[in-house]
Protein backbone atom coordinates (compact mmCIF):
# COMPACT_ATOMS: atom_id res chain seq x y z
CA UNK A 1 0.00 0.00 0.00
CA UNK A 2 1.25 3.08 -0.77
CA UNK A 3 2.95 5.82 2.09
CA UNK A 4 0.38 8.95 2.05
CA UNK A 5 1.67 12.54 2.78
CA UNK A 6 -0.58 12.14 6.25
CA UNK A 7 1.41 8.31 6.66
CA UNK A 8 4.39 10.63 6.82
CA UNK A 9 2.99 12.99 9.45
CA UNK A 10 1.43 10.04 11.73
CA UNK A 11 4.74 8.80 11.97
CA UNK A 12 6.35 11.83 12.55
CA UNK A 13 4.51 12.38 15.46
CA UNK A 14 4.84 8.55 16.98
CA UNK A 15 8.93 9.65 16.12
CA UNK A 16 8.89 13.14 18.72
CA UNK A 17 6.51 11.01 20.76
CA UNK A 18 8.83 8.46 21.61
CA UNK A 19 12.38 10.13 20.90
CA UNK A 20 11.78 13.64 21.41
CA UNK A 21 12.50 16.36 18.79
CA UNK A 22 16.08 16.43 18.85
CA UNK A 23 15.46 12.61 17.39
CA UNK A 24 13.12 13.59 14.61
CA UNK A 25 13.88 14.05 10.92
CA UNK A 26 12.94 12.61 7.70
CA UNK A 27 15.59 9.48 8.04
CA UNK A 28 14.03 8.67 11.74
CA UNK A 29 10.33 8.88 10.22
CA UNK A 30 11.54 6.92 7.13
CA UNK A 31 13.07 4.45 9.43
CA UNK A 32 9.93 4.75 11.35
CA UNK A 33 7.48 3.40 8.71
CA UNK A 34 10.03 0.85 7.20
CA UNK A 35 10.51 2.95 3.85
CA UNK A 36 13.72 4.39 2.17
CA UNK A 37 14.52 7.80 3.09
CA UNK A 38 13.45 8.98 -0.58
CA UNK A 39 9.89 7.48 -0.67
CA UNK A 40 9.67 10.31 2.32
CA UNK A 41 11.36 12.66 0.39
CA UNK A 42 8.86 12.31 -2.05
CA UNK A 43 5.90 13.61 0.17
CA UNK A 44 8.11 16.26 1.88
CA UNK A 45 11.15 17.47 0.53
CA UNK A 46 12.89 19.10 3.81
CA UNK A 47 12.69 19.06 8.00
CA UNK A 48 11.16 22.49 7.59
CA UNK A 49 7.75 21.16 5.79
CA UNK A 50 7.89 17.94 7.77
CA UNK A 51 7.69 20.48 10.46
CA UNK A 52 4.91 22.37 8.86
CA UNK A 53 3.04 18.88 8.64
CA UNK A 54 3.11 18.00 11.85
CA UNK A 55 2.18 21.41 13.33
CA UNK A 56 -0.89 21.43 11.62
CA UNK A 57 -1.56 18.35 12.66
CA UNK A 58 -1.12 18.98 16.34
CA UNK A 59 -3.73 21.57 16.10
CA UNK A 60 -6.07 19.15 14.11
CA UNK A 61 -9.72 19.67 15.94
CA UNK A 62 -8.90 23.06 17.96
CA UNK A 63 -11.29 25.20 16.42
CA UNK A 64 -14.02 22.67 15.80
CA UNK A 65 -17.65 22.61 17.20
CA UNK A 66 -19.26 23.16 19.55
CA UNK A 67 -17.75 26.21 21.23
CA UNK A 68 -19.19 28.94 23.69
CA UNK A 69 -21.79 31.58 22.11
CA UNK A 70 -20.34 34.26 23.77
CA UNK A 71 -17.14 35.27 22.16
CA UNK A 72 -14.38 36.06 24.72
CA UNK A 73 -15.16 33.08 26.74
CA UNK A 74 -15.02 31.07 23.02
CA UNK A 75 -11.80 32.91 23.00
CA UNK A 76 -10.72 31.74 26.50
CA UNK A 77 -11.97 28.09 25.24
CA UNK A 78 -9.84 28.46 21.95
CA UNK A 79 -6.38 29.05 23.88
CA UNK A 80 -7.43 26.57 26.38
CA UNK A 81 -7.68 23.98 23.80
CA UNK A 82 -4.48 25.30 21.90
CA UNK A 83 -2.83 24.30 25.12
CA UNK A 84 -4.14 21.18 26.06
CA UNK A 85 -3.57 20.41 22.47
CA UNK A 86 0.44 21.45 22.64
CA UNK A 87 0.83 19.13 25.85
CA UNK A 88 -0.89 15.81 24.57
CA UNK A 89 2.27 15.94 22.09
CA UNK A 90 5.37 15.92 23.41
CA UNK A 91 7.93 19.09 22.58
CA UNK A 92 4.87 19.75 21.29
CA UNK A 93 5.31 23.74 21.89
CA UNK A 94 9.12 23.62 20.72
CA UNK A 95 7.61 21.70 17.53
CA UNK A 96 5.31 24.72 16.54
CA UNK A 97 7.85 27.77 17.42
CA UNK A 98 8.85 29.66 14.67
CA UNK A 99 6.90 27.42 12.37
CA UNK A 100 5.27 29.25 9.67
CA UNK A 101 2.30 26.87 8.34
CA UNK A 102 -0.89 27.96 6.34
CA UNK A 103 -2.34 24.49 6.69
CA UNK A 104 -6.21 24.03 7.20
CA UNK A 105 -5.77 23.25 10.72
CA UNK A 106 -4.47 26.53 11.57
CA UNK A 107 -6.10 28.88 9.91
CA UNK A 108 -9.04 27.32 11.37
CA UNK A 109 -7.82 28.36 14.67
CA UNK A 110 -6.50 31.51 13.22
CA UNK A 111 -10.31 31.96 11.66
CA UNK A 112 -12.00 31.19 14.88
CA UNK A 113 -9.87 33.19 17.36
CA UNK A 114 -9.92 36.17 15.19
CA UNK A 115 -13.20 36.32 14.11
CA UNK A 116 -14.30 35.97 18.08
CA UNK A 117 -12.37 39.28 18.85
CA UNK A 118 -14.24 40.92 15.92
CA UNK A 119 -17.35 39.75 17.43
CA UNK A 120 -16.35 41.04 20.22
CA UNK A 121 -15.98 44.69 18.68
CA UNK A 122 -12.43 44.49 18.80
CA UNK A 123 -11.19 46.92 15.17
CA UNK A 124 -9.35 43.76 12.36
CA UNK A 125 -5.60 45.23 13.80
CA UNK A 126 -6.36 44.51 17.92
CA UNK A 127 -8.06 41.27 17.16
CA UNK A 128 -5.26 40.17 14.83
CA UNK A 129 -2.35 41.41 17.24
CA UNK A 130 -4.30 40.08 20.24
CA UNK A 131 -4.59 36.52 18.44
CA UNK A 132 -0.81 36.24 18.17
CA UNK A 133 -0.67 37.61 21.90
CA UNK A 134 -2.23 34.92 22.95
CA UNK A 135 -0.54 32.23 20.94
CA UNK A 136 2.97 33.20 21.83
CA UNK A 137 1.98 33.83 25.11
CA UNK A 138 0.64 29.86 25.36
CA UNK A 139 3.27 28.70 23.20
CA UNK A 140 5.93 30.54 25.86
CA UNK A 141 4.30 28.76 29.11
CA UNK A 142 3.56 25.81 26.94
CA UNK A 143 7.50 25.54 26.39
CA UNK A 144 8.63 26.22 29.69
CA UNK A 145 6.37 23.35 31.50
CA UNK A 146 7.45 21.71 28.51
CA UNK A 147 11.32 21.76 28.67
CA UNK A 148 13.77 19.55 31.52
CA UNK A 149 12.13 20.73 34.67
CA UNK A 150 15.36 20.78 36.86
CA UNK A 151 14.74 22.65 40.69
CA UNK A 152 16.29 26.08 39.22
CA UNK A 153 15.45 27.56 42.65
CA UNK A 154 18.74 26.89 44.36
CA UNK A 155 20.33 28.36 41.05
CA UNK A 156 18.34 31.68 41.01
CA UNK A 157 18.76 31.69 44.66
CA UNK A 158 22.57 31.97 44.77
CA UNK A 159 22.59 34.65 41.64
CA UNK A 160 20.22 37.14 43.37
CA UNK A 161 22.19 36.22 46.90
CA UNK A 162 24.71 39.35 46.05
CA UNK A 163 21.42 41.56 46.54
CA UNK A 164 22.31 43.42 42.89
CA UNK A 165 18.48 42.83 42.12
CA UNK A 166 16.52 43.88 45.15
CA UNK A 167 12.90 43.69 43.96
CA UNK A 168 13.67 39.73 41.80
CA UNK A 169 14.92 39.04 45.24
CA UNK A 170 11.89 40.05 47.10
CA UNK A 171 9.56 37.89 44.19
CA UNK A 172 12.08 34.93 44.18
CA UNK A 173 9.21 32.27 45.18
CA UNK A 174 6.84 33.56 42.57
CA UNK A 175 9.63 33.50 39.88
CA UNK A 176 10.10 29.84 40.12
CA UNK A 177 7.20 28.39 40.88
CA UNK A 178 6.06 25.63 38.91
CA UNK A 179 2.05 26.11 39.08
CA UNK A 180 1.49 26.10 35.15
CA UNK A 181 -2.39 25.86 35.49
CA UNK A 182 -2.57 28.99 37.60
CA UNK A 183 -0.08 30.92 36.02
CA UNK A 184 -2.04 30.15 32.04
CA UNK A 185 -5.26 31.05 33.81
CA UNK A 186 -3.90 34.06 35.32
CA UNK A 187 -2.45 35.13 32.17
CA UNK A 188 -5.09 34.38 29.81
CA UNK A 189 -7.19 36.44 31.97
CA UNK A 190 -4.96 39.27 32.14
CA UNK A 191 -4.40 39.24 28.23
CA UNK A 192 -7.94 39.23 27.64
CA UNK A 193 -8.92 41.52 30.42
CA UNK A 194 -11.31 44.51 29.67
CA UNK A 195 -12.57 42.52 26.57
CA UNK A 196 -16.79 42.70 26.32
CA UNK A 197 -18.43 39.14 26.33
Amino acid sequence: MPIRESDVTEAALVVLQRDGYEALSLRSVADQLGVRHNTVRWHVSTKAGLLELMSDRVLAGCAAPPLPAPPMKRVRELFERLRTALLAHRDGARLITGVFTTGPETLAFAEAVIGSLIEADRTPQEATWLYWSGFYFVLGLTAEQQADQQDRSAALKQALAKGTYPTLEAVAPHLSTGDFDRRFDFGLTALLKGSAD
